[in-house]
């Protein structure tokens, strides 16, 4: 129904008809009722250019919409008659880039709402707002909106007083997540700022959540005040042949951001379809990288295993990194350096190693495998499709068409050649960001769907590693919309320093972020960091360690017999620790299989109307019942621990039970030490 309030400014309603039961728009009587007045009175303030209309739903109880729409721009609200007792739900600021003509509603029976808006001069739409209710339990809403594809759309998504979890996962990681700025950033691997792990998928701690499928040509902007959601054909995307461009997104509303990511995670993030290996969730992996870097050979491998066993260590393998191929994406091992492969494997076998190589998707030029694939167009190319060349920090190469079906089965098939050959039981990847591609960001056609690109080279190497043996030993460190592979995913590398940049104190952001959004079996970085400006010190390296023991894995490559005696007794302090609770790891891993629940969790999750874990960033749990507190400053030996909802056992003191919702202050916690306490009630 509809009522002209001035020239240029409507009210319309959406209620039954009482004759056929569907939705419909029909004309108020002329006499208001006064109980209109407020309302109308209302309308009036909002007044801003352009057409102006304010929708309410009747027929649903569950929700209502609430909508104030221009010429260039549109507000939707959304209410609920019983979250909250008519508690704003959620608020959408819609906003394109040019004046698009009048706005109209549309009718239609399988939509909640429709708008589009109408050229002047031909009435024809230049764009359209659809909502669509997909479940009322918990209030979601898919929200798709379409204009010509040389326009663009976004979407904001007020924040003031209110955190954000997810997104996507930087360098310098901070915990909330609108700390991480960002100003119209493409939402794809490796750029603009972001490393590997790259999801649409956000939470906010008055719970709601929000994703944005693959098919949108995503660019974020988020501070403390908003998170915007922009859609525009704009490098590194590219056109179709529709002519149009969409923002589609869902939204739930929910008043328990709990309740609310259990719900959108289940529905739009894929759940594992099983779990890594036990043993990599039970014993450290060991890296030749960091301590070794490049100069590796088969007496330095061979010596770097005897080490570990000497020293009285467990191991779930060893890694042997970089520089082991006769040339990048040789995919055959150098014989001037390991002249027998295979007695090498069977001797690390034999001290009770399994074993797995360093492997990446290039091939550099000078490499003979690089004119195969160039032959056969197995690698990836520039936009005018006639270059194959992307530099990397091994060199000058082409990097695998993983959307090529003939050029996966090439370069798996050199891979399971390696395996059968010399006994290797599996690989760790490196790379598979997009940002990879020749030409970068301008990057050229893929064999896939246009509207999935260039994101879908990340997501098709990873289905494509994921599935090269069945021993799930395989670790990467690019994801997106891989959340279904048994698969450890490897932080990407981090720097030796105890700084939020890249350093220790991300760990912990970084364990959480990823958590977030849909990946639980997260190996952090080797113990120490990569040295790559300075080696870490005695006390990083177990300040590292103290804090990644209650995480799904441990990997070591700075060992801790390079430092002294006291630094090999904690390591195994903590080591075993780690093994001691490996069962509860395993469990919760199996339970994040069953039903999506993240193993590691951030404080907010046992009370989510606890203002204080809502912004902690420098501990986390271990399920529902473990928490842990690492120190992360040099040279501490006290730090502040919130404590949660609950009673909470002291594990340093065993004998101290602790009510929750309090803070300890200036906890001692002495170098062989970690603070964790396990929740009792």
């Amino acid at each position: 129904m509809t009522r002209k309030l001035a020239s240029d400014e409507f009210i319309l309603v959406r209620s039954n008809d009482e004759d056929n039961h569907s939705r419909q728009l029909q004309l108020w009587p002329c006499i208001v009722l006064y109980a209109w007045a407020a309302l109308i009175v209302f309308g009036a303030l909002l007044m801003l250019l352009g057409v102006r209309i304010l929708l309410t739903e009747s027929q649903v109880p569950q929700t209502n919409f609430k909508l104030l729409a221009t010429r260039s721009s549109a507000s939707v609200s959304l209410w609920s008659t019983y979250h909250g007792n008519g508690r704003l739900l959620s608020k959408i600021d819609i906003i394109f880039s040019e004046d698009l003509g009048n706005p109209s509603v549309c009718a239609s029976e399988e939509l909640d709402l429709c708008l589009k808006w109408l050229e002047d001069r031909t009435g024809r739409p230049q764009a359209v707002l659809h909502v669509k209710e997909l479940s009322r339990t918990i209030p979601c809403h898919e929200n798709v909106i379409t204009v010509p594809a040389d326009k663009r759309i976004v979407a904001c998504f007020d924040l003031q007083g209110i955190q954000l979890y997810g997104g996507a996962v930087t360098s310098t990681q901070y915990w909330p997540s609108q700390k991480n700025n960002k100003s119209e950033s493409a939402y794809v691997t490796g750029i603009d700022g972001n490393e590997g792990v790259v999801e649409p998928y956000w939470l906010t701690s008055s719970g709601s959540a929000i994703f944005v499928p693959p098919d949108v040509p995503l660019f974020i902007s988020q501070n403390d005040s908003h998170l915007c959601l922009t859609s525009m054909i704009q490098p590194p995307y590219l056109p179709d042949d529709t002519e149009k461009v969409s923002l589609k997104f869902y939204l739930c509303s929910g008043s328990d951001p709990v309740a609310t990511h259990m719900h959108a995670t289940q529905s739009f993030l894929p759940r594992p379809r099983d779990i890594p290996d036990e043993r990599m969730f039970r014993h450290p992996i060991w890296s030749t990288w960091a301590r070794y870097k490049r100069l590796i050979n088969t007496f330095i491998v061979t010596n770097f295993a005897q080490q570990i066993v000497n020293y009285g260590f467990n191991n779930s393998q060893l890694e042997i990194d970089d520089n082991w191929e006769t040339c990048y994406g040789s995919a055959e091992f150098f014989n001037a350096t390991f002249s027998d492969p295979k007695s090498l494997v069977q001797s690390l076998k034999q001290k009770g190693f399994r074993v797995t190589l360093w492997t990446h998707p290039f091939i550099n030029i000078f490499c003979p495998a690089h004119a195969v694939a160039i032959q056969n167009r197995y690698l990836a190319m520039t936009p005018d499709m006639k270059r194959t060349l992307t530099m990397w920090w091994d060199g000058l190469g082409g990097v695998l068409n993983f959307t090529n079906a003939d050029a996966v089965t090439w370069w798996t098939g050199r891979l399971k050649n390696l395996s059968m050959r010399y006994g290797i039981d599996a690989f760790k990847y490196d790379a598979g960001e997009a940002a990879y591609l020749p030409g970068a960001p301008l990057v050229g056609r893929l064999n896939a769907p246009v509207r999935l690109q260039p994101n879908v080279f990340t997501t098709r190497y990873v289905q494509t590693v994921a599935n090269v043996s069945t021993t799930r030993l395989a670790e990467v460190r690019v994801v997106h919309r891989n959340q279904g592979e048994p698969i450890f995913v490897r932080m990407s590398d981090k720097s030796s320093t105890w700084s939020i940049e890249n350093g220790l104190k991300a760990l912990v952001t970084t364990l959480l972020a990823m958590n977030m959004v849909g990946y639980s079996f997260v190996m952090p970085d080797m113990v120490g960091g990569n040295g790559y400006s300075n080696q870490p010190t005695k006390e990083l390296f177990i300040r590292w360690l103290q804090a990644n023991t209650f995480m799904p894995t441990i990997q070591f490559s700075y060992v801790p017999w390079d430092y002294d005696t006291e630094t090999v007794e904690i390591a195994k302090k903590f080591t075993s620790l780690h093994y001691q609770y490996s069962d509860t790891i395993l469990e919760l891993a199996k339970k994040k299989v069953a039903d999506s629940t993240p193993i590691n969790l951030p404080l907010w999750w046992l009370d989510p109307t606890d203002e204080v874990a809502l912004k902690i960033d420098s501990e986390f749990l271990l399920g529902e019942d473990i928490l842990v507190a690492p120190v992360l400053d040099e040279g501490a030996r006290h730090r502040d621990i919130y404590l949660p909802a609950g009673r909470w056992r002291d594990e340093l003191h065993p004998d101290i039970l602790h009510s929750g919702k309090r803070w300890l202050l200036n906890y001692t916690v002495q170098l062989d030490e970690l603070a964790y306490f396990t929740r009792v009630s």
